[in-house]
């Protein structure tokens, strides 16, 4: 099936936000802190304002205090009187052309007071420690109440079932208790953050930008402009890339101020190296995690605590928590009789954390699944024959107490070894296997779209989201077109503005394609209905809920080479096993996979953003390293069909299936290979040699 969106891909015809030009378009920089934590003293901006082709330059105290966020509003536009990270923004240019911008960007002149900083949540979290932000229970949408402890706090959720945990750990003939940790991880997507902002003679603000929520994006801007959402028009542009990080307004309310302070359109584009610097990657996270099992390989408990570094700023997170989802679901593939999970998140000086594909989950699932085959070996059980035995079968609650139309984690598993295959490690290597399993449960979203006939029999299908790289415009028109009886090339997908659909939801959460099933079924079944003529049209929409709770499992083998001389980990094999139900696209669903496995191979072995005092120090694609085809070993795709899932489609969720419970596995191989643990990631060849030669933790 061809992409719908592949050819203007292919040829550079796209227009992403980056690439749209407006009349009259100026081009903006941004003078960022290189300071964690500082007082502004004073910014004088004479030389730049003088320079020719400058149109304007903001500060802090020319765009007001206002304040933006996806849930939190705690972000400046520009910082007010203090910087609270290395990279925020604290005055803005816009020029006639991106290089004067840059120039004059470089002639401001800012004189910084440095204050103490706290950087982890340790510190952050320490009595007496220097506070992020002197109120942040006051923020709109906070979920912290003045008073709250630990200092620093900007989440706290927990959740617990079965009873006692440190009675059911204390009887537990076997025990294991590890503390794991991951760093900051940028999201990877190739296209930078990038905006174009115009403000019409109306006053109405429309907006072009890197973003997968424009619905989302246009209440967001509400606030810290002064004007209601429908005083924003926001055009829909391909996303290139996103993997969680393109929810946020980021620098959209920067923008629109430089637009309306010069009557002109402005486009703010970020060079690769601000937006590793100052964007909102994967948070960094410490997690201990507590279980127990009996005599016979029985988990018994599990006490799962993680904390994670936020940020300078909670407004890049959207669920109503404020936390991060994916530690709901530590442990939720297994029958565990007493649980306990408690996830914190930290206000700290360094780069504000977002999503990252399945927000939480590889973090949680790092921690979880391996400290699971610790206590496999501990209690020694195989690990495969130790989870197998404790997974979730049909008519089995989840820990938490979730139940499910069906529950097929062991038929995944079955399906998984049944495939597996040794692969033989070269000579004078150390051979390990390594598994690891995730679940996640598939809904549907908010969206609308419409039909309209169209002379000789095909039809457009106009729709409110974006497409952002993983085709679900192409899903759009094979939808369509099976459901009309027509051929895919007679059906054209084009979105809309915000001013002429119902809300959407945006793109993300792993619910696209079943949101995409249902809404296609309901535009097809009204379309012909009305049987409209050429240059007539219906509409439809759709809302959350009304389906069966179903819930898919991914199970991943990782096959590694240890050099023990050196300590580098060589992939050998990866196989990635899944439980879906029917799939509307097998080409498109392959390369989610595919795509999830590399990108968490990435994160497992290479990606650190290495905050040093506070600034990324990865501050390039040179430093900061992100896997190539090089780097990707045989990856081996089974899918167990049959499924049930959710909408008219009757489909699972894979956009965060591929990922998730990757680094556990090639760290569980890691683990096999060397008889020792390795608790950190990415996996450094430094590490391992450590736990081979010198029993140096890792």
């Amino acid at each position: 099936m061809a992409r719908v969106d592949g050819i203007a891909k292919a040829t550079g015809a796209a227009i992403y936000a980056a690439d749209v030009r407006r009349p009259g378009m100026l081009f903006a920089a941004v003078v960022r802190s290189p300071f964690p934590s500082a007082r502004i003293v004073s910014i004088d901006a004479s030389e730049a304002r003088a320079m020719p082709g400058v149109h304007a330059v903001l500060t802090g105290q020319d765009v007001g205090s206002a304040l933006f966020g996806r849930r939190v509003r705690d972000v400046p536009i520009l910082a007010q009187s203090v910087v609270r990270f290395a990279g925020e923004a604290v005055a803005a240019i816009a020029a006639e052309d991106r290089a004067t911008a840059q120039r004059a960007a470089a002639a401001v002149r800012v004189e910084y007071a440095p204050l103490p900083a706290v950087l982890t949540p340790e510190e952050a979290f320490a009595p007496g420690a220097p506070l992020v932000h002197e109120a942040a229970w006051a923020y709109d949408g906070a979920v912290v109440k003045e008073g709250d402890q630990p200092a620093n706090l900007q989440s706290k959720v927990a959740w617990q079932a079965g009873g006692d945990i440190e009675a059911a750990l204390a009887a537990s003939a076997h025990t294991v208790d590890l503390e794991f940790t991951t760093p900051a991880q940028h999201q990877g997507y190739i296209e930078p953050q990038a905006c174009v902002c115009e403000v019409g003679r109306d006053g109405r603000v429309r907006v072009w930008a890197a973003n997968k929520s424009p619905y989302r994006l246009r209440e967001q801007l509400a606030t810290p402009l002064g004007l209601s959402p429908e005083r924003y028009e926001v055009h829909l542009v391909p996303v290139g890339g996103d993997f969680g990080g393109k929810g946020a307004p980021m620098d959209v309310p920067l923008c629109a101020e430089l637009a309306r302070s010069t009557g002109r359109p402005v486009q703010l584009a970020r060079r690769y190296t601000e937006d590793l610097m100052a964007a909102n990657p994967a948070h960094a996270s410490r997690t201990r995690v507590r279980a127990g099992c009996d005599a016979d390989g029985r988990i018994t408990a599990l006490d799962v605590h993680l904390v994670f570094n936020g940020g300078a700023y909670a407004g890049f997170k959207p669920v109503p928590t404020v936390n991060l989802h994916g530690a709901h679901g530590a442990g939720s593939s297994y029958r565990i009789p007493a649980i306990r999970i408690q996830s914190l998140v930290a206000y700290t000086h360094t780069v504000p954390g977002g999503h990252r594909r399945a927000p939480g989950a590889p973090q949680t699932v790092f921690a979880v699944e391996s400290a699971l085959d610790e206590l496999a070996r501990v209690a020694g059980r195989d690990p495969v024959a130790f989870r197998r035995a404790n997974l979730l079968r049909d008519g089995d609650a989840a820990p938490l107490g979730d139940t499910y139309a069906e529950v097929r984690g062991v038929q995944t598993l079955d399906a998984a070894m049944a495939a597996q295959r040794p692969v033989p490690a070269p000579a004078g290597m150390l051979h390990g296997m390594g598994i690891a399993i995730y679940d996640r449960g598939t809904g549907i979203g908010r969206s609308s779209m419409a039909l309209r006939a169209e002379p000789g029999g095909g039809v457009t299908a106009f729709v409110s989201f974006p497409e952002n790289g993983a085709g679900a415009h192409t899903a759009v028109q094979t939808l369509v077109a099976r459901g009309l009886g027509l051929a895919p090339a007679q059906v054209a997908v084009e979105p809309l503005t915000t001013d002429e659909l119902p809300p959407d939801d945006g793109v993300g959460g792993s619910r696209v394609t079943a949101s995409v099933g249902e809404l296609c079924a309901r535009a097809v079944a009204a379309f012909q209905a009305e049987r409209p003529a050429p240059g007539q049209s219906v509409q439809a929409t759709i809302t959350p809920g009304g389906t069966r709770r179903v819930t898919a499992f991914a199970v991943q083998i990782a096959q590694v080479a240890v050099d023990p001389e050196t300590g580098a980990v060589h992939l050998l094999h990866m196989l990635t096993a899944h439980d879906v139900a029917e799939v509307v696209n097998p080409l498109a669903h392959q390369v989610q996979i595919e795509g999830g496995v590399v990108m968490a191979l990435s994160a497992a072995l290479l990606e650190d953003l290495a905050v040093v005092d506070g600034r990324v120090t990865a501050a390039n694609l040179g430093d900061f390293k992100l896997a190539s085809q090089r780097d990707a070993p045989p990856i081996e795709v089974v899918l167990v069909p049959g499924g049930l899932g959710v909408g008219a489609a009757n489909v699972k969720g894979i956009g965060e299936m591929g990922n998730v419970a990757v680094p556990a596995a090639v760290a569980n191989a890691v683990r096999d290979a060397i008889g020792a643990r390795v608790r950190a990631l990415p996996i450094t060849a430094e590490a391992v040699y450590g736990l081979l030669h010198e029993g140096a933790s890792a």
